[in-house]
């Protein structure tokens, strides 16, 4: 877009708690965008560290930042979706405090959902480092040839590798007050962003930025890291990805079609490949 044009506002959203350690770094990143128009919008989720007054220094050296007040611990969950209803951009994204972006990761990323109307979310291609100090790169390449509602859902479906690199993108308000933040399952917080993910792509199209602009640190207390997958976990989960999928606008064949993925999914891997690939067949007919 030309530079003459006006430029959407665009939220950060950054959720924290306890992140005294490395926080610093995330607020320096977002400091650092090239973007003009862009909020910065902390909630801290009762914090019992240095947090509370690292990010009260930050808001008072940078006038674009607001603080959200929080009188009781919310969990990442309940404190995202606040910080999605507390926004006021016209495009927002998930800051974690345990991410660092590149100086041009919004106006990358605003560009490129600009350029494609039909669009809900812009992502990036990752780094991540483990709590170890190694360090990979993380690619989501599953939606670049993915035109329509049926084929992403149907590849999100599969809970695929790397599905929650998109989580780190920037993604329209509309889409979000579409699928209404992103919902816990009987197992509470466990995976929840798959399932938000999920619905936004039935939606509309994710757009793959390839450039690495977003880097993860991993720590060991990393919610994620902690979790089991246990069996109850896992189904609690597709019993609330099957919920959003038939929440959503998508089409009644889709809706079927993509359902019946997530439902039988782990008997499908059980099954012979020459059956396993006449199910996929019948699935996506």
């Amino acid at each position: 877009m030309s530079h003459a044009e006006p430029r959407p506002k665009v939220s950060a959203l950054l959720p924290t708690y306890n992140a005294e350690a490395f926080l610093q770094r995330t607020l320096d990143s977002l400091a650092a965008q090239t973007w003009p128009e862009l909020e910065i919008l902390i909630g801290d989720d009762c914090s019992t560290d240095r947090t509370p007054g690292i990010i009260r220094a930050f808001a008072e050296q940078h006038g674009n930042v607001r603080l959200v007040e929080r009188k009781d611990n919310l969990g990442w969950l309940r404190n995202s979706n606040d910080l999605m209803a507390e926004a006021t951009g016209d495009m927002m994204f998930f800051a974690f405090h345990d991410d660092v972006v590149a100086p041009t990761y919004v106006e990358r990323l605003a560009e490129a959902l600009l350029a494609r109307p039909e669009a809900v979310l812009a992502f990036s291609d990752m780094l991540v480092t483990e709590p170890d100090g190694s360090t990979s790169p993380a690619i989501f390449s599953l939606l670049d040839d993915a035109p329509t509602a049926m084929a992403r859902g149907l590849a999100m479906a599969r809970w695929p590798r790397n599905w929650w690199v998109p989580n780190r993108g920037l993604f329209r308000a509309s889409a979000y007050r579409k699928v209404g933040g992103i919902h816990p399952n009987r197992q509470g917080e466990y995976s929840a962003d798959w399932t938000w993910l999920l619905h936004l792509a039935l939606l509309g199209d994710f757009v793959r930025v390839p450039e690495t602009l977003c880097h993860k640190y991993y720590q060991k207390s990393s919610l994620s890291k902690g979790w089991p997958h246990s069996p109850e976990q896992q189904q609690a989960l597709r019993r609330a990805a099957i919920a959003e999928v038939w929440g959503s606008s998508a089409d009644t064949w889709v809706k079927l079609v993509v359902g019946a993925r997530i439902q039988w999914a782990p008997a499908v891997l059980k099954v012979p490949g020459p059956v396993r690939r006449w199910i996929r067949t019948q699935l996506t007919r």
